[in-house]
């Protein structure tokens, strides 16, 4: 182990610090106040704890050094002493030997050799300086000693098999040779790595380096193998030697590239992941912007993968993505880049394009290539994608901008029917920077309170009394004043929030329709809409509930209204909670009936009260219109199916008249009122009760 020396006195002298661990002979390195740095096994066995001691208390128990101690002088002349015999009367002679650290602060290797001990094959390396060969020979790197001319005097054994196995000069060089000039003659023959280790080696002989390090490849034993090429230089009684080692990094170089591999590659499809491509779209951009070029980006998401990957299972799922890398690849060029985002979202990168027609071109192409099946598990597959593109310059100046604005013309492509192309347009960012701040907006108005309800009355077209109302959000934003639902709803489902809104809009209501109560109101039935996002949350009917007990306000006067839309994907699972809530008291309707196409026969397994049919149907009742038939068919299935009707959107005297007569049972719409606040609504209220109390 290395005794307290720090990482710079190790750096590049690893090989000669390993030699020191193997010798037999103590070994020590100290600075210039005799202080110990470093102690090789053998040294800290013969002399104990030598940790923070000069060599002369550990060595000698002295607290200055003897008379005779040549370190001083070795350190004044750069030369090489050695005690003939140490003044402790031991069988060792001290070898003093001055080493150049790499910071050009000079230490002193002082080497203890036991004369008493056999004579052993001692190679010599340096006049003064004996190491041994068997030493040598047994570390693992290659090494070579050169003579200030850059000519061989000596290798050891694994350096000896390794110029043996290679095929490259000066590789194969032995004791004698010029290594140098191997590396000119070779340099000549255009071997680039061998020309640098040749410098490099020559700046440390010459003086102009400290040390040198390269990496380099070779051939030996018929396959390609990775070195690390180290040369450091000695003095010794003013001669220059340089320690030249070869060490193999093969598995070193190996497991950096699956490193790599594994930090910018996808590990399913092996295609670059989505740091690779940051990176290559970034070298893109800059190459366009010198060239004045164009480049494209594509955003591909596979069409309805959910539903394979849920129905087939994962491992499914995997050889789909897989395969469809494999199409993806075929389909580019070679300075094309396609990269996996992550789930079942691709990029492509299109450099240099010279025209739009081009990228639509290739668009088609990936299209088509996912027509033919895809045989997944012995089953035959069929999917497709859709895709957005952007351009540069025009569409974005960096990659997060370009990749942003095509992931959002492929959401377009994909609202267009799927299995398409499209190209990004400023009015998709103008759509995309409005919907950021509604969602943004809307995060505020929950904490902010910027929601209000509006009532809307429902009137029974029997008797022409109010039955009830109608639940109308509406949101007073800070900036954009009056926004009505279609504004927002749509955001507010896909973002979730529609879920802490709507408890809002259900504790809101009830509390007001408890408070019209108090007021000394009739009872009317207060309905609101939710949305298919609420459906599915867990805590809907103990939402409900919760409502319904702090504002005491009875279940039966409550009626929730979820759309034809809602029920569809997830009939089974909405049956359930509708079930619970109808067990509670709640009325259930079906809303906006006619407009999602649902099957009467389905719809007739939910606990349903009432059904509403929608607007778009009252709108164009005339004496002639097939409207109206359609009308008269719902009002008569529904009666058939205990269901009452509703009609909303009622605006005319004529269509008043029509759905009278055919006895729908309630209406709602602008011929009678339209949505009014809370306060008016209680007004409103409040006049028809005191007219049907003057009546009576």
């Amino acid at each position: 182990m290395v005794h307290r020396i720090n990482q710079q006195t190790l750096q590049g002298q690893e090989s000669l610090f390993k030699l020191f661990e193997t010798l037999p002979s103590p070994v020590c390195l100290v600075d210039k106040s005799l202080i110990i740095l470093y102690s090789n096994p053998a040294f800290t066995a013969l002399f104990n704890n030598t940790t923070g001691s000069t060599y002369h208390q550990a060595a000698f128990h002295r607290d200055t050094p003897c008379d005779c101690c040549p370190a001083q002088q070795v350190f004044r002349y750069d030369s090489c002493e050695v005690c003939p015999q140490s003044p402790h009367g031991n069988n060792f002679d001290v070898y003093h030997l001055r080493f150049e650290r790499v910071n050009a602060v000079p230490l002193l290797l002082q080497f203890w050799l036991d004369h008493s001990a056999p004579h052993s094959n001692i190679h010599p390396l340096f006049e003064g300086e004996k190491f041994s060969r068997e030493i040598l020979d047994a570390l693992p790197e290659h090494i070579a000693i050169l003579d200030r001319n850059g000519k061989i005097l000596t290798v050891n054994k694994p350096w000896r098999e390794f110029s043996r196995s290679s095929y490259q000069a000066p590789y194969r060089s032995l004791e004698g040779e010029n290594f140098l000039e191997l590396c000119r003659h070779a340099a000549r023959e255009g071997d680039s790595a061998i020309e640098a280790i040749g410098r490099g080696v020559k700046a440390v002989i010459d003086g102009t380096m400290i040390d040198f390090a390269l990496e380099f490849p070779c051939s030996c034993n018929n396959r390609n193998q990775w070195f690390m090429a180290r040369a450091s230089r000695f003095t010794g009684h003013r001669q220059q030697r340089t320690v030249l080692t070869y060490t193999p990094i093969t598995e070193l170089k190996q497991a950096e590239k699956e490193i790599e591999k594994l930090a910018y590659f996808d590990s399913l499809t092996g295609l670059p992941n989505r740091l690779l491509l940051k990176d290559r779209l970034d070298y893109a951009i800059d190459w366009a912007l010198r060239e004045r070029e164009s480049l494209a980006v594509m955003f591909l998401d596979l069409d309805h993968f959910k539903v394979i990957n849920d129905s087939l299972g994962h491992s499914a799922g995997d050889e789909l993505l897989k395969s469809v890398a494999e199409r993806l690849t075929g389909c580019m060029r070679k300075t094309d880049t396609v990269a996996r985002l992550g789930g079942d979202e691709f990029v492509v990168i299109l450099p240099n394009v010279k025209r739009i027609s081009d990228v639509s071109s290739l668009s088609r192409k990936i299209l088509y290539s996912l027509t033919s099946p895809f045989y997944i598990k012995e089953r035959e597959v069929f999917t497709s994608t859709s895709i957005g593109i952007s351009l540069f310059p025009d569409d974005g100046s960096d990659a997060e901008t370009l990749i942003r604005n095509a992931d959002l013309a492929m959401y377009q492509a994909k609202e267009h029917g799927r299995n398409a192309s499209q190209f990004f347009s400023d009015e998709m960012n103008e759509k995309l920077l409005y919907r950021l701040e509604i969602e943004t907006g809307l995060h505020h108005a929950i904490e902010q309170e910027n929601f209000f309800l509006e009532y809307q009355e429902q009137v029974d077209l029997s008797s022409g009394t109010v039955t009830g109302v109608e639940v109308l959000l509406r949101w007073n934003h800070p900036e954009k004043g009056l926004l009505y639902p279609n504004r927002f709803l749509d955001i507010a489902e896909e973002t979730g929030l529609i879920v802490p809104i709507g408890e809002w809009v259900i504790r809101t209501a009830c509390q007001q329709n408890r408070r019209w109560r108090d007021l000394g109101l009739p009872p009317i039935l207060v309905s609101i809409n939710l949305s298919p996002r609420q459906l599915l949350h867990l805590d809907l009917v103990e939402t409900i509930q919760n409502a319904l007990h702090e504002s005491r306000f009875e279940a039966e006067s409550l009626q929730l209204e979820i759309t034809e839309g809602s029920v569809k994907g997830h009939f089974k699972q909405i049956r359930t909670v509708l079930n619970e809530l109808s067990s509670l008291g709640v009325n259930i309707a079906i809303d906006s009936f006619g407009s999602g196409f649902s099957s009467l026969a389905q719809l007739q397994h939910l606990p349903l009260n009432k059904l509403n049919i929608d607007h778009s149907f009252i709108r164009k009742i005339s004496n002639e219109s097939k409207e109206t038939a359609i009308i008269r068919s719902i009002i008569a299935t529904a009666h058939n199916l205990g269901l009452e009707v509703i009609a909303e959107g009622v605006e005319t005297e004529m269509q008043y008249n029509f759905l009278k007569r055919y006895n729908c049972n309630f209406i709602q719409g602008y011929h009678f009122n339209k949505p009014v606040p809370a306060a008016e609504m209680t007004t409103f209220l409040q006049q028809k009760n005191e007219t049907q109390d003057n009546s009576a």
